[in-house]
């Protein structure tokens, strides 16, 4: 019977800026080779100037970032999973809003108004306002990362 395979998170520095063109270098290079023991190559957004490679061991890393233009090496020691899975879960963007709430539009056109929040859809990112500015009713679908809460109902 075959012992588990071992999958531990080890960060590479690389050039700022790099960090793409260094992880695209490294799957070709594993693809090419034949190495089984790289499970996956994470460009954390976020994170200048490091490339996550999950692998069985350092000497796998060591071996793959060989001779690769950009890499400075292998910071000591293991990347926890906790901090992996808080890098590459979706976050929630924009500010959290419901129905009825009083927002201040902070770009756009209807910049610097004052608006009532009509709906909400999370999925697309879009608020259905109500402007409040204006001489008749005006309801407009804004993304929702322009808009600016300023009094909760």
């Amino acid at each position: 019977m075959e012992a588990p395979k071992v999958r531990n998170f080890y960060a590479v520095k690389v050039t700022g800026g790099q960090e793409i063109s260094v992880a695209i270098m490294l799957e070709e290079r594993i693809k090419t080779n034949g190495i089984g023991d790289v499970y996956s190559i994470i460009v954390p957004p976020g994170l200048k100037g490091y490339v996550i490679v999950e692998s069985s061991g350092p000497h796998v890393v060591k071996f793959i970032i060989a001779g690769i233009r950009h890499v400075r090496g292998v910071a000591p020691g293991l990347v926890p999973k906790d901090d992996i899975m808080k890098m590459v879960s979706k976050k929630q963007t924009g500010p959290s809003i419901k129905t009825g709430d009083m927002v201040e539009v902070v770009s756009g056109p209807f910049r610097g108004m004052q608006a009532q929040v009509m709906s909400y859809n999370a999925d697309r990112g879009e608020v259905v306002l109500n402007i409040l500015e204006s001489a008749f009713p005006l309801q407009v679908t804004i993304p929702v990362d322009q808009i600016r809460p300023v009094k909760k109902t």
